[in-house]
């Protein structure tokens, strides 16, 4: 399969498959185990990253400080602060990527490196667990997840740079696009036993401890897995080897060949222009999926039962479209079906910034729904979950401790129940009453998730709900699942063509090296993206900081028009001659 662009015979992607039955049984084993990496990996990305772990860091953080913290005039959410976790992470293994890539191109370290980065990562995200013996539970889970995304993504940088060695430069979108399936499924595999432990524990005084056991599974289910990959990949062979390093010797020729690679930049101009493309729709697409799960909470109020709900269907999603992408690719090249997936992109987070939940009408559309009963007291029939300090204001708490937790309630109380829903600054409940000296009252709380009021661009929201979501009775649930949907088909088609249309670009002696750069500019992009996130939300509001994203995205699509794969790769192998007929 070639990557010029033009439509290709319709047969392409059949006899890709061949090529495939063809290999060596050894090389058709290191593919497959290579695969599994994605399918241990991959759940850190969803459970950890998107469904489960930042959804309760919210929560926690939230018992801490209330709806949000200042720090020194600055405004810090739960997603925040997150997105703040993610930048620091990933700004740590941008700036060490490259340079310790370019020492595992001269020496046979790859596989030890990735085994290094798997220990650390897994064994943090087990830590975790332990945050309720802490003084300060919020901070604990942060830290251990800044670590243990640092293991996360310092492993894919070897992960990723073994690509060029396991196949063909024709098999390449393949090969990538079946490792993303692989881990797809294998996170929505362990996702799914999230899903239903924590659904059977949902109602129990037990769902905090099956939280925090569903979140350190994945530390044994990555190391587990990634045993495979281990035993069936084979350290790749170095061209011009270094001998006799250690800690400084490595060091110094680490940055002397980085110079050299920089001043030589020039001979890879194309790849240089397809990495600042990468940087900027990398830079969109990686915020998304950092701060989805923490956004969702935050702004919209999707429950973690929904959340979960839904990155487990986008995960399963996204597995055929990293096939059907694959097979675009093949159709009618692996630039012009990236640029497709990235339009994909830009209509999904469109409409994420359209997200509105519905304002409750009916009485069983409130947080609070009381009903007079025959002994002329109100009972509570539906109420929120809520801890003591989930909120912070002061006659909220005062409160909770003289009504809230109550089944049943006096007119009196039931009145001041009401106001205070309606009256606190930080109240995000609604409340509805029915029959009795209260018949008809209702009162939505001033930072409920169906308020949209103040925000620069609120507009959009606004009238897509009226348009759309209001007209079809679309719940903010239901709209994060079909939206979730989408996602999915776009997701898996632009990772792996990113990933293959880079190696297929990139020289196969220095893979490790550039692909250090690879990891550079992604990690960049992850601390760019959740550092604007954050800034915006500062000093604007979440929906903001999203929209801001949409255009990044917008940005690195137009980009790729001025990119030639072919002359990329006619230089990448231009190196690789020229490397190995050195002496």
């Amino acid at each position: 399969m070639s990557l010029k662009d033009g439509t290709q015979d319709l047969t392409s992607n059949w006899r890709t498959e061949q090529m495939i039955k063809s290999l060596p049984i050894t090389q058709r084993r290191a593919i497959h185990g290579w695969c599994m990496y994605d399918w241990a990996n991959s759940a850190f990305a969803t459970t950890i990253g998107t469904a489960i772990l930042p959804v309760y860091f919210v929560t926690l953080f939230r018992d801490a400080f209330g709806q949000n913290a200042s720090v020194l005039g600055f405004t810090f959410t739960g997603s925040s602060m997150w997105s703040l976790g993610v930048a620091v992470s990933a700004a740590i293994v941008a700036l060490s990527s490259p340079v310790i890539g370019v020492i595992a191109d001269r020496t046979q370290i790859k596989k030890t490196l990735l085994k290094t980065y798997v220990v650390v990562g897994a064994l943090f995200i087990v830590l975790s667990f332990f945050s309720v013996y802490t003084s300060a539970p919020w901070a604990w889970v942060l830290g251990c997840f800044v670590i243990a995304n640092i293991g996360f993504a310092g492993g894919n940088v070897f992960y990723n740079s073994f690509l060029p060695h396991l196949a063909p430069k024709e098999l390449l979108d393949n090969v990538s696009s079946r490792g993303f399936a692989y881990g797809y499924v294998g996170g929505g595999l362990l996702l799914a036993i999230h899903l239903a432990t924590i659904l059977a524990f949902k109602d129990t005084d037990h769902v905090d401890l099956v939280t925090r056991l569903a979140t350190a599974s994945v530390g044994f289910w990555w190391f587990g897995w990634a045993i495979w990959t281990f035993l069936t990949v084979p350290e790749p062979e170095i061209s011009n080897p270094a001998k006799g390093l250690n800690v400084r010797r490595a060091t110094r020729m680490a940055f002397s060949e980085l110079g050299h690679t920089f001043r030589q930049l020039t001979r890879f101009r194309v790849l240089v222009l397809y990495l600042v493309a990468y940087l900027m729709f990398n830079d969109g697409t990686q915020t998304v999926l950092a701060v989805a799960g923490a956004f969702g909470s935050d702004t919209l109020g999707i429950s973690l039962i929904s959340n979960i709900a839904t990155i487990l269907i986008v995960q399963f999603v996204a597995a055929g479209g990293a096939i059907f992408f694959s097979r675009l690719a093949g159709w009618v090249s692996t630039k012009k079906a990236l640029a497709i997936s990235l339009m994909g992109w830009a209509v999904v987070v469109a409409l994420a910034v359209g997200f509105a939940p519905l304002e409750p009408k009916a009485h069983p559309d409130f947080d609070y729904q009381l009903e007079y009963t025959q002994a002329g007291v109100y009972k509570v029939i539906a109420g929120p979950e809520l801890s003591e300090n989930r909120e912070s204001d002061n006659d909220w708490t005062d409160l909770y401790g003289r009504i809230l937790g109550r089944t049943t309630l006096n007119r009196l109380d039931a009145a001041e129940l009401a106001a205070a829903v309606a009256k606190s600054d930080v109240s995000r409940f609604s409340i509805s009453v029915k029959e009795g000296p209260l018949a008809g009252t209702t009162r939505i709380g001033q930072n409920h998730p169906s308020k949209l009021t103040g925000g620069a661009i609120d507009w959009w929201p606004r009238s897509v709900r009226n348009y759309l979501w209001e007209p079809l009775k679309i719940s903010v649930d239901l709209q994060w699942l079909l939206l979730g949907v989408l996602l999915g088909l776009v997701l898996g088609g632009s990772q792996a063509l990113a990933r293959s249309l880079f190696a297929y670009m990139t020289p196969a002696t220095r893979s490790t090296q550039f692909f250090g750069f690879f990891a550079f500019v992604g990690k960049a992009s992850a601390v760019l993206g959740p550092m604007v996130y954050l800034l915006l939300t500062g000093v604007s509001d979440t929906r903001m900081a999203v929209f801001v994203v949409l255009l990044i995205i917008v940005a690195g699509t137009i980009l790729l028009r001025w990119i030639d794969p072919d002359k990329g790769h006619a230089a990448a192998a231009e190196e690789d001659r020229r490397t190995y007929a050195q002496p």
